[in-house]
């Protein structure tokens, strides 16, 4: 065996295989070539093996490979010695090299042999293209429902109002978070990492941060509150934050899986509902206090009209405690009263619909006295959860209040007597005004008028002197009178102020033309100084304005011996724009006591003065109220010996609705003596109607002058008699001149039945002026205008040349149909 392996490569014991044997080049060359080639493919096979086990490692039999591979290689290297024997005759080697391959064959045949039922159950090559077919199309499938979740994920991301998030294992983003960049707005550059941190309120920020790093190092569950970003809304907005650690199978933390929900909304409704449950809860003790502490009776009664509460004073009027009302009807607590207040119980349960104002009248049994009860029901609404329209739902209870009216009904009564007692005595006064301006005006007419006529025959100075002295001192107690009859309306509440737009320069020229001349014959300076800009135009009753302007500075010449009276007009800028007058004088003063009764009615500031100076007291009052209802104030200072400047204070518009102007100085100028106008011949016919002999006579004395022809009536009743036998006889009167109180036949009485017999005639009344209305009645009546006592001669004229001459029948009507109208329409808004 040594000898074997000593010559194992010697080759001198035999000959090369060329020389043994009669071998042609083809033949041996095939024999090479074959055993070459067959060498190359034994090698390659293994080589191949061998890859595709150290690659395909999921095969089940690696060692086999191995072992296929060793066999084959053994063949291989066989058939490569046999080549090689035709150069080197290497017998010993490849007998060695064929043991080997010996070896190798039986072993891989034991080991094929051992493995055989395995390899037999192993799926063949068809089977296995199937299940690879089947795993193809699961796999397919696994990875469509992937993408459908990876899908429906990243829509649940995009549209939750929450935020889904993941983190690593150390709490910081390392993927774009879609969600939280939608509700935040921050940019996954912005985000990353800690920067989520930023989109945190800064006051919950390092609280936060701090209770996150402590539960991703100790692993746990991560709940907290606070407030974030909210990009839609540009506000920070509550949230709840909920964070849970997944685990790996050793027990680390491979990444934190969370939530953000938004809480806004749920915590300013939980924070309004305590704010409402606490107001309701205030609410109700306020309720339940009011309730008993209420001084009118209160209850409620269910639908069988059985008491469900009552309040301290309702058991006070039933006369029963509290306790005896629960659970009993009104028949058994009030059964006096019951056939009043079923009924209207039952109307409230049936209709849904309160019932207020009820008076109710009896007894209870508190005490025998009757007594008066307002009482009122409300319904109570029983209304299903799912409704909010009372109409679904139904009357539950109806809730009364009762108060106890008796004395209050008896004030009542007390109130209606004196009310018809100042009634009657308001209608005695206003009739007494009017009686005595009637009375005091008519014979005042006489006096002026014939003064008036005598002034025209007279030439003597010493007779028409005395004559202007009965003129001057009758006009005197006419202007008494008015003083008297303003003051008059204004505490009977019939003088209105009628404000209209008054040019206010344009205003205090005409006073100063008025007072120029009395402050000439008085012998005291007279000036009116404007105080800065002013308005051009004020919204004021003109008439009253200037009444109460020439008043005060009538008193202030009046008062004046000698010195000064200026008039300032000024804009005060202030809350509220004012317009001031101030009436300045030099003249003797007051004192505090002469001041707190000077705007009483008819006193003055003493005895002495009134004789020295005169006056009835009245000017002043009437200037005060007339002030008072223009909504302005009066206000005065004045000091003993040194004079009284009175303010008139007016409100005013807002500045900028009002245009400012600086007026001119007012040039005082000497008074035009301007010539009464001329008015043609008086040709018509007129009747006069009037009680008074005296007035009849100058009223026919000064038209028949002017050229009139002119009947005379006593009372309203002659004068229809008169016109009757006119319109018989074919004739017509041109003016009717009708005083509106006469005895009989007043003269609305004959107006009206003049109208009636289809008079259209022009009549004018002649009218006291006592009251307001006087003159609209008279219009309403169916005259056409009027004239008021005492009569003015040229007014008069005047008057009856338009009605006869410049006014046609037919203006005539049209002005009656407009009046009728207008009238109408009043009679409809009083209705």
């Amino acid at each position: 065996m040594s000898e074997f392996f000593q010559k194992l490569l010697n080759t001198d014991d035999f000959p090369a295989r060329w020389y043994c044997g009669n071998w042609s080049d083809f033949l041996g060359w095939l024999h090479i070539v074959s055993d070459a080639a067959t060498f190359g493919a034994y090698f390659a096979i293994p080589i191949a093996l061998i890859i595709f086990a150290r690659k395909r490692r999921d095969f089940p039999y690696p060692k086999l490979f191995w072992l296929f591979a060793s066999f084959i290689l053994a063949c291989g290297t066989v058939h490569a010695i046999e080549a090689i024997i035709f150069w080197h005759p290497i017998y010993r080697v490849s007998g060695l090299v064929k043991v080997i391959m010996a070896v190798v064959s039986w072993v891989t045949v034991i080991v094929l042999i051992r493995h055989m039922p395995q390899l037999m159950s192993l799926p063949s090559i068809s089977t296995t293209v199937e299940q690879l077919k089947e795993e193809i199309v699961h796999r397919e499938e696994t990875e469509r429902r992937l993408r459908e979740a990876k899908d429906r994920h990243d829509a649940i991301l995009r549209s939750t109002r929450s935020i889904v998030w993941t983190t690593n294992s150390e709490g910081q983003f390392l993927i774009p978070q879609i969600s939280w960049e939608r509700y935040t707005g921050q940019t996954w550059a912005e985000h990353q990492g800690m920067g989520w941190s930023e989109a945190i309120h800064e006051d919950d920020r390092a609280e936060l941060i701090r209770g996150w790093k402590e539960a991703v190092i100790e692993g746990k569950l991560y709940q907290t509150t606070g407030r974030i970003w909210h990009r839609e809304s540009q506000s920070f907005r509550r949230f709840v934050v909920e964070a849970v650690p997944v685990k790996n199978a050793d027990g680390s933390t491979r990444e934190w899986v969370g939530t953000i929900s938004d809480v806004e909304d749920q915590y300013r409704a939980e924070t309004n509902l305590g704010i409402i449950r606490s107001e309701l809860e205030r609410q109700k003790r306020e309720l339940e206090l009011i309730y008993q502490a209420a001084p009118v009776g209160m209850s409620l009664v269910d639908s069988d009209l059985r008491f469900k509460r009552v309040n301290e004073s309702l058991a006070e009027i039933h006369g029963l405690p509290i306790e005896d009302h629960i659970g009993r009807s009104i028949h058994e607590v009030i059964p006096t009263l019951t056939k009043q207040l079923t009924p209207i119980y039952e109307q409230v349960f049936q209709s849904g619909q309160e019932t207020v104002g009820i008076e109710v009248v009896g007894t209870t049994s508190a005490g025998p006295q009757r007594h008066t009860w307002l009482a009122s029901f409300y319904p109570l609404w029983l209304t299903p959860e799912s409704e909010q329209d009372i109409s679904e739902g139904s009357v539950s209870a109806v809730s009364a209040i009762i108060q106890d009216i008796t004395e209050r009904k008896a004030q009542e009564r007390r109130l209606k007597k004196s009310e018809k007692a100042a009634q009657a005595a308001s209608r005695s006064k206003s009739e007494f005004l009017a009686n005595m301006s009637h009375e005091i005006r008519t014979p005042m007419s006489a006096i002026l008028g014939y003064a008036d006529v005598l002034l025209g025959h007279l030439h003597d100075p010493d007779n028409r002197n005395c004559v202007l002295i009965m003129k001057r001192n009758g006009e005197y107690l006419l202007e008494l009178i008015n003083d008297i009859l303003d003051l008059s309306r204004i505490e009977a509440g019939k003088l209105d102020i009628d404000p209209e737009d008054c040019a206010l320069p344009e205003l205090v020229a005409d006073i100063q033309s008025l007072m120029q001349v009395r402050a000439e014959e008085k012998g005291v300076d007279f000036d009116i100084h404007f105080d800065g800009m002013i308005p051009k135009c004020i919204n004021a009753d003109p008439k009253r304005l200037r009444q109460v302007l020439i008043n005060l500075i009538g008193n202030a010449i009046k008062f004046t011996e000698e010195g000064r009276v200026i008039l300032k007009v000024k804009f005060v800028k202030d809350e509220t724009p004012q317009l001031e007058f101030a009436v300045e004088d030099t003249g003797i003063g007051m004192t505090d006591e002469q001041i707190e009764r000077l705007f009483k009615p008819f006193s003055q500031g003493d005895t002495s003065v009134r004789r020295k100076f005169g006056g009835s007291g009245l000017g002043l009052a009437i200037s005060h109220r007339l002030v008072d209802m223009m909504q302005g104030e009066l206000d005065l200072e004045s000091e003993i010996g040194a004079g009284s400047t009175f303010y008139v204070r007016l409100p005013l518009e807002a500045e900028d609705e009002l245009e400012l102007i600086r007026p001119s100085l007012i040039v005082r100028t000497e008074p035009e003596v301007i010539a009464p106008k001329k008015l043609p011949p008086l040709s018509a016919k007129i009747l006069v109607v009037d009680d008074r002999r005296d007035i009849r006579h100058i009223s026919q004395h000064f038209l028949e002058k002017a050229g009139a022809d002119v009947t005379t009536a006593e009372d309203g009743g002659e004068a229809i008699r008169i016109v009757g036998d006119a319109v018989g006889r074919g004739e017509a009167f041109d003016l009717i001149v009708m005083d509106m109180q006469m005895p009989n036949v007043d003269g609305l009485e004959a107006t009206a039945q003049l109208r009636s017999m289809g008079v259209e005639w022009p009549i004018i009344a002649l009218t006291a002026d006592a009251m307001k209305g006087d003159r609209q009645r008279c219009l309403n009546g169916g005259c056409d205008d009027y004239l008021s006592k005492p009569i003015d001669h040229a007014k008069l004229v005047a008057m009856a040349v338009r009605y006869t001459q410049e006014i046609t029948p037919h203006d005539l009507r049209t002005r009656r149909l407009e009046r009728a109208d207008q009238l109408r329409d009043e009679l409809e808004d009083q209705t």
